[in-house]
């Protein structure tokens, strides 16, 4: 009886002990999340020393955000000097929203397991040294509202099954990269409203004049030597000017050593022409020589009559030249000059800033340019219209542009729109105004186009 007792106490220890570890044992999210800890091969910051198997959840570790269910919903580890790769164990965390590794140096591809994190509304893995191609299960994020891998290692082409993650309006930032090819035409099936990047890569051919991607800014096609088309500067080339064709001479079928045989009569013209030319040549000599000697004595008398003047005129010349050279060499370096104080912004904020097309004519291209406000999350930026003005067949000097758009400036009218600032190279010419709401001319008297036919062309 008293070994029956004994048994029973043993096993009730035992079983309450089996009970309170795992109560405070460590649940599955947090193990996901240790996966990434083994993974990363240094951690100058030491963010991660919190990260421990002991812990019941994660929830409290550094980084980490949870729901009420203790179930991890939001990773941020920006710049925090890690280098590693990324597990693919981060696809197992089920409720995951927000993923943000950015400013750190993993490297090795982005697993595609990755991906099974189905939840997930942005993924930022910007500035790494990530390499290989965007794998193709990127399009099981359904939800994705803003992607980022932007200056990473990443090659092949750009995927175009990116284009079925409807909820995609916020930021599609693939620049910085090694993606090669075309720029696919599924990619006009974007929202407006979508901010799209894809500098710097190796891309080719013509950009499709489609959807959305009309509405892009020429910010978000450059350097990409070998891209052409609206909205860049880089006209397109025919496939028959890449190629031009020679016109060849055909050959003599009897006689194709000697070409010049076909035509018998080119040897005769010759012989005939030779006598001829001589008479012609001493008559022009004589001619010549006698209107080199007036103009030798025309050019003694006027340099002892006016030899003052003409050095006055010279040095007025030498005088207009030199302005002439600094106003060009002033265009050739650009100018930004802001017109209005209120405008709390530089060169570099336009040409970083989110740029849509809204009007096309002959006298240039209109866009809308959003400064500042562009990350998760932030204040609205400022908005206003930037008209990059076409010469067409004129050139303009920089005095003369500056005081064109200085007239301008100075008038004052409720139905005019205020001119803020304006940009002058030798290749670019930039105005800056306010941005109207309410539309154009056309809208008022016609209503709303349906997109995207309010792209105007001349």
């Amino acid at each position: 009886m008293k070994s029956i007792s004994l048994s029973f106490i043993w096993f009730s220890a035992f079983f309450f002990s089996f009970l309170n570890y795992l109560s405070y044992s460590l649940n599955s999210d947090g193990f996901s999340l240790l996966a990434l800890k083994s993974a990363i091969t240094a951690d100058p910051t030491r963010s991660l020393a919190t990260w421990s198997d002991a812990d019941s959840t994660p929830c409290h570790w550094d980084g980490i955000a949870c729901d009420h269910d203790h179930r991890v919903t939001a990773i941020s580890l920006s710049q925090k000097g890690f280098s590693g790769y990324i597990p693919s164990e981060l696809g197992a965390l089920a409720a995951l929203r927000h993923l943000s590794l950015s400013h750190n140096n993993f490297s090795k591809p982005i697993p595609g397991n990755l991906f099974n994190a189905t939840n997930l509304l942005s993924l930022d893995l910007s500035h790494n040294s990530l390499s290989g191609p965007i794998p193709h299960q990127i399009t099981t994020l359904q939800n994705l509202t803003r992607l980022d891998l932007s200056s990473n290692l990443l090659n092949g082409s750009l995927p175009e099954g990116i284009t079925n993650l409807t909820y995609l309006s916020g930021a599609l930032n693939l620049s910085y990269n090694f993606f090669s090819g075309e720029v696919p035409a599924s990619y006009g099936r974007f929202p407006v409203t979508l901010s799209l990047d894809l500098r710097h890569n190796l891309l080719a051919g013509k950009i499709p004049q489609l959807g959305s991607l009309l509405n892009q800014g020429p910010t978000a096609f450059s350097g990409n030597p070998d891209l052409c088309g609206f909205p860049l500067q880089t006209p397109c080339t025919e496939p028959e000017a890449q190629n031009p064709r020679t016109l060849s001479i055909p050959k003599n079928p009897e006689n194709p050593k000697n070409p010049s045989a076909q035509n018998g009569f080119v040897e005769k013209d010759r012989v005939k022409s030779g006598s001829a030319i001589l008479p012609v040549i001493s008559g022009v000599s004589v001619v010549v020589g006698a209107v080199f000697v007036s103009a030798l004595v025309f050019r003694k008398k006027w340099r002892s009559s006016d030899g003052g003047r003409s050095r006055k005129m010279g040095m007025e010349k030498l005088e207009k030249e030199v302005r002439r050279e600094e106003e060009e060499e002033e265009g050739q370096k650009g100018n930004f000059v802001v017109v209005d104080e209120g405008l709390g912004m530089e060169l570099e904020d336009l040409l970083r800033a989110s740029a849509y097309v809204v009007g096309k004519s002959r006298s240039g291209i209109v866009y809308k340019v959003v400064v500042g406000g562009r990350g998760s999350g932030g204040a609205a930026g400022e908005v206003v219209a930037v008209r990059r003005l076409s010469e067409g067949d004129s050139t303009w000097r920089f005095k003369e542009f500056e005081s064109e758009v200085g007239s301008i400036a100075r008038v004052q009218h409720p139905n005019i729109v205020r001119l803020r600032a304006y940009y002058y190279a030798e290749d670019e010419k930039l105005l800056v105004s306010d941005f109207i709401r309410n539309g154009s001319l056309y809208t008022a008297l016609h209503g709303k186009l349906p997109f995207p036919s309010f792209i105007f062309r001349p």
